[in-house]
């Protein structure tokens, strides 16, 4: 009995479309939360990626008979090695919050979060250029 896993083009697309559909706000953040009459929305950016994966496989060690599992060719009792077949896949699915929804009986307001990350790269790229055109001013002075 073979443990081969045959996945065709209609089956991966499905499993592709479930797994898109099962990425958003909710499933990575959480639901929305109510405190009070105020609600908090949690929104976020999810990002679909060819990436990360899962796979499978079989093999047999070493035999010395032939089976119906055996390779192509096998010759009674000329097996000396052991066979395997295998499969993988990779996707990915990314995401961040990009900030809330705050709901009061006053208005509703949207909170962005702020990437502390993504500023601090702003600052250093806008230092060294500001470094830069500091440099090229004094060389051309002189």
């Amino acid at each position: 009995m073979s443990d081969e896993v045959e996945m065709d083009t209609k089956d991966f697309r499905k499993l592709l479309k479930q797994i898109g559909e099962s990425a958003d706000a909710r499933t990575v953040f959480g639901e929305t939360v109510i405190s009070g009459d105020r609600a908090v929305i949690p929104v976020a950016r999810v990002n679909h990626r060819g990436g990360g994966g899962f796979g499978g496989g079989g093999g047999t060690s070493a035999v010395h008979e032939c089976t119906p599992e055996c390779p192509p060719g096998c010759e009674e009792g000329a097996v000396d090695q052991g066979y395997g077949s295998g499969m993988g896949l990779g996707y990915m699915i990314s995401a961040e919050p990009v900030g809330v929804i705050e709901v009061t009986p006053e208005g509703v307001w949207w909170n962005p979060t702020i990437d502390m990350n993504r500023l601090a790269v702003i600052g250093a790229v806008a230092g060294a250029a500001v470094a830069v055109l500091f440099a090229l001013g004094r060389a051309l002075r002189r």
